[in-house]
C-alpha cells in the first residue's frame, strides 16, 4: 500500500515509516537481501548514509533499534546500536559505535567501540564464564587473569597471585616481594620467608 504521504506498506495498510514491512511469520525472514556475485568482494551491502551540510563531532550517523513490549503491553526499546562521528576533521576522521541496553527501566549506553578503545560504561562488567576463560595482556601474554577450576589466579612469567575459594591469598614465586609505594616511593614491603 502506498499512502498519500509517500509511505509504502508491505502487508500493512497504515505504514509507520517510509517503508513498513509487516510479517506474522517466525519461519520466513521479513527482509531478505541476496547477492549472486561470486568474487571475494563484500556483497550484499547495506549502506546507511547521513548526508549533512555541517557534519560535526558526535553527530549521529544511523541507528538500529530493537523494540518489544513489556508485560503492560507498552512498546519498549530494549536495545540499540548507534554509529556516530568521533572526529569529523578532514584527514583524521574517526568513527565509533555505541551499544545501548534497557537497564532497570532506562536506556543506558553499556559499551562504546571507539577507533582507539573499547569502553564498558555505566557499571557494565566484562565477564568470561566458560571453562578456561582468560584475560590476557601483552603480546606474549605478559599477564593472565583466569580461573583455574577452583581458584582465581593472576600470573606472569615470574609467579602467581592466587585467591582461593576460602578467600585466602597466596603469592607463589621465588624471592617474591610485594612492595608498598606512595607516589613511587617505597615505604614497606612483604616478602616470603627464606
Amino acid at each position: 500500500v502506498l499512502t498519500s504521504a509517500g509511505r509504502l506498506g508491505v502487508n500493512d495498510s497504515s505504514p509507520q515509516g517510509v517503508l513498513h514491512v509487516t510479517s506474522d511469520s517466525t519461519t520466513v525472514d521479513a527482509l531478505y537481501i541476496e547477492s549472486n556475485e561470486d568474487s571475494s568482494s563484500a556483497a550484499p551491502v547495506v549502506t546507511l548514509h547521513r548526508h549533512s551540510a555541517s557534519p560535526a563531532d558526535a553527530d549521529y550517523l544511523g541507528q538500529l533499534k530493537f523494540k518489544g513490549e513489556n508485560d503492560a503491553d507498552q512498546e519498549v526499546v530494549y536495545a540499540k546500536i548507534t554509529a556516530k562521528i568521533q572526529d569529523a576533521s578532514d584527514g583524521t576522521e574517526d568513527g565509533l559505535i555505541e551499544f545501548a541496553n534497557r537497564k532497570a527501566g532506562s536506556n543506558a549506553i553499556t559499551a562504546r567501540l571507539r577507533s582507539d578503545s573499547l569502553q564498558l560504561l555505566n557499571d557494565t562488567s566484562l565477564a568470561l564464564k566458560s571453562d578456561g576463560a582468560q584475560l590476557q595482556f601483552g603480546n606474549d601474554n605478559d599477564m593472565q587473569i583466569y580461573h583455574n577450576g577452583s581458584n582465581g589466579e593472576i600470573n606472569n612469567a615470574t609467579g602467581n597471585f592466587t585467591i582461593d575459594s576460602a578467600g585466602e591469598i597466596t603469592l607463589d614465586a621465588d624471592g617474591a616481594v610485594i612492595r608498598l609505594k606512595d607516589g613511587g616511593t617505597e615505604f614497606g614491603k612483604i616478602s616470603q620467608n627464606s
